[in-house]
């Protein structure tokens, strides 16, 4: 008979050996990254638009420039665009990140090379019309005054603008002011100045057919140049100030909670030891911040500790939404969790429990060809290489409890965090 009061024998998650892309790197500079599987029907292209500038203005003419690629040509209006890109059955998808942009294609294979003229044609053909401008201004500002009704919004918004300043695109937040200077013309002026600027990377996953994948190469031959990701040496960040700061939202009956502060970087000889901290203070949904703020307390549904990888300069936060009459106490048990990860060793068993959890994790992200291209695109952009990969799923592998310990005296000091608040103000 089964005996279901002994939990069957556990071992330790063996760290997998990680496919590596076709790589090719044109005379341009582009590198094409494919990971290609004959099994697969469908294509996913991703090409990543690199800027070095951070200056939020700059940033987001770029940013609103790339976003009316779709809003017409010279042969197609808007609707025509998109009717196009449905009656092929593939999605193209322009996003905004503060550090670069990035075009998406998801098609079946035997159809990418129409929906690749579709691409060049929005690429060199765009007449950014007025009329479609006014819409997405309208859109924007609708949305805006939405999110301002949210206190997670408020309070996010307040954090990054505490920690970056307003100048820096990290620190940006919409203005509608600004939105409102900007005019098609502006924005095709732009443009003009980084269209002949490839993507640096460009990363297929699926299978792409010889014809195709030679229809691609030959458009990116095209481009002059690449852009580059933002120097964190030669970036300017005001020293944020350290304290309490609120967002007053008088009828909320939740307050939003962020904590958070400038973070070691990807590349940082620590990086793994540090994820793996923030795991274990408030990364799961069995991590110490679980356990007090919600299990314990009941102030909350969920609390999150996460590290923010901004290119040049991230940060660490956690993030919450508190009862409102609780959230001051809040902030003291978020600090009084992280002395007690700083000063008292965490038992073998939690410390394993956490280990498995992520590599478990990051297993799980890399099964298929399209999840490898998404963890080389987070690589990349990272500056991590595959056998730096290795090595740090090898350290969280070997961490100890005191390097544990050790982490958290260095990184989880709390007393220089920012703390933003969004809701009803005690008191």
């Amino acid at each position: 008979m089964l005996d279901r009061t002994t939990p069957p024998v556990s071992h330790p998650l063996r760290i997998p050996n990680l496919s590596k892309p076709e790589t090719t790197i044109l005379p341009n500079g582009i590198e094409i990254a494919s990971f290609l599987s004959e099994e697969q029907s469908l294509v996913c292209l991703e090409l990543i638009f690199p800027f070095s500038n951070l200056h939020s203005v700059e940033r987001q003419k770029e940013n609103y420039a790339f976003r009316m690629l779709l809003e017409g040509s010279k042969q197609k209006t808007s609707k025509q665009i998109a009717d196009a890109i449905s009656f092929l059955g593939a999605t193209v998808e322009i996003s905004h990140h503060a550090d670069y942009e990035t075009i998406s294609i998801s098609c079946l294979s035997r159809v990418f090379p129409d929906v690749l003229i579709i691409l060049k044609e929005i690429w060199s053909e765009s007449t950014f019309p007025q009329k479609e401008w006014k819409t997405i201004t309208e859109t924007i500002i609708q949305q805006n005054a939405v999110n301002k009704q949210k206190t997670g919004f408020l309070a996010s918004k307040l954090l990054r603008k505490k920690l970056y300043g307003p100048d820096l695109a990290y620190g940006y937040s919409l203005n509608p002011e600004l939105l409102g200077s900007f005019t098609p013309e502006i924005l095709q002026e732009k443009f003009q100045t980084i269209q002949h600027t490839g993507p640096a990377l460009a990363v297929v996953s699926g299978w792409i057919g010889k014809d195709a994948d030679k229809q691609l190469k030959d458009w990116l031959y095209g481009f002059s140049k690449v852009g580059k990701l933002a120097d964190k040496d030669g970036l300017v960040v005001p020293e944020p100030g350290q304290g309490i700061f609120w967002e007053e939202k008088d009828d909320s009956q939740q307050t939003a909670l962020r904590i958070g502060k400038w973070s070691i970087n990807s590349q940082h000889a620590d990086s793994s030891i540090f994820n793996l901290v923030l795991e274990i203070y408030g990364g799961y949904f069995g991590s110490r911040l679980m356990g007090n703020i919600r299990e314990d307390k009941g102030w909350t549904y969920g609390i999150s500790a996460q590290r923010v990888p901004n290119i040049a300069k991230p940060y660490w936060q956690i993030g919450s939404d508190i009862k409102g009459e609780v959230a001051l106490e809040a902030v003291t048990e978020i600090k009084k969790e992280a002395e007690i990860l700083r000063n008292e060793l965490v038992s073998d068993e939690e410390l394993d429990l956490v280990k498995n959890y992520m590599i478990g994790q990051f297993i799980s992200s890399v099964t298929n060809c399209y999840g490898l291209a998404d963890r080389y695109r987070s690589m990349w952009l990272n500056g991590q290489s595959f056998e730096r990969v290795e090595k740090n799923l090898k350290t969280l592998q070997e961490a100890t409890v005191i390097q544990i310990q050790e982490a958290a005296q260095k990184y989880l000091q709390m007393d220089d965090a920012i703390v933003a608040l969004s809701g009803k103000k005690p008191g």
